[in-house]
């Protein structure tokens, strides 16, 4: 299956058999998702688009029907009415069904998100490689299998997917233009097309480069400024839920419960806690996901 699918806790045996049968209704539920089509060929899950909706449709119909059952004997072990029992396990497992198949909708586009962020990271330095071995007079598609060897990762695969294209018979021109289709890193479709359009134009290729690259590190310095820039509000805001809320809420609330008669307990106070220790772990996690992933 190549790239692991989160939460499908059917065995892959099973999924693929039981997939096979109701592929009608993969079809039918990608007329409501076409997206998943094409983010499925932007990521390493190597199932066909009608196989990926089957098998979504199978994992969240099993774990829905397991937690609404589950749920269903437990509120009968808590002595509810069998009748609310089934009615309260069935909308449960509804709607747990409906949670994890828009996950299962989700997934390969961030999945193609995460890889677009490690291709946009070696680009510039396979870009490199790629215009050193035009400028010492190799040629494009030598210089393509130089850069498919090379160690820069989720770059390389790229690179070395259009090299497979070209020796099956694929025109370089076309392999070329299906990368930059089948990738969401905007860095490298970006690339791609001009690539194309100077082999279609006969123009210079090195200087194509040349120009490509500096454009991509004009473009990243500029998201590190940018970056820079924003980076001072965050850390302010960090200080004041790290500082200055605690102290100040803590010292209110001891004033608050000591002379107000709000009666202000031990737990209020813990959660007081725990709640501001929750916003600087999510301003945290804004603060890295914020930050440009780049080479430089």
């Amino acid at each position: 299956m190549g790239e692991k699918i989160i939460l499908m806790l059917v065995p892959e045996d099973i999924s693929k058999k039981l997939s096979s049968r109701l592929l009608g209704l993969g079809n039918k539920l990608l007329s409501y998702f076409p997206h998943v089509e094409i983010d499925l060929k932007r990521t390493d899950i190597e199932m066909r688009a009608d196989e990926y909706m089957a098998t979504s449709f199978i994992n969240a119909s099993f774990m829905s029907i397991f937690f609404g059952f589950l749920m269903i004997f437990l509120f009968i072990a808590k002595e509810k009415a069998i009748f609310q029992s089934i009615v309260l396990g069935t909308a449960i497992g509804i709607g747990i069904f409906i949670m994890l198949f828009m996950i299962f909708m989700r997934y390969p586009d961030i999945l193609a998100s995460k890889k677009a962020q490690n291709i946009d990271k070696d680009l510039v330095f396979a870009l490199k490689d790629l215009s050193l071995q035009i400028s010492a007079g190799v040629g494009l598609y030598d210089a393509f299998i130089s850069v498919a060897s090379g160690q820069y990762k989720e770059t390389s695969i790229e690179f070395k997917k259009v090299v497979q294209a070209i020796n099956s018979g694929k025109p370089m021109v076309d392999a070329i233009e299906e990368m930059a289709i089948n990738t969401k890193s905007e860095y490298l479709k970006r690339t791609s097309w001009q690539i194309v359009n100077t082999l279609k134009s006969g123009s210079s290729l090195k200087k194509t480069l040349r120009r490509i690259i500096e454009d991509l590190n004009i473009e990243q310095k500029s998201k590190i400024m940018n970056y820079s820039r924003e980076l001072n509000l965050w850390s302010l805001l960090y200080m004041l839920f790290a500082v200055a809320v605690p102290s100040i809420g803590s010292t209110m609330l001891v004033i608050l419960s000591s002379f107000a008669g709000f009666g202000i307990t031990r737990g209020m106070f813990i959660v007081f806690i725990i709640i501001c220790f929750i916003i600087q772990y999510i301003l945290i996690g804004l603060v890295k996901s914020r930050r440009p992933i780049t080479n430089i």
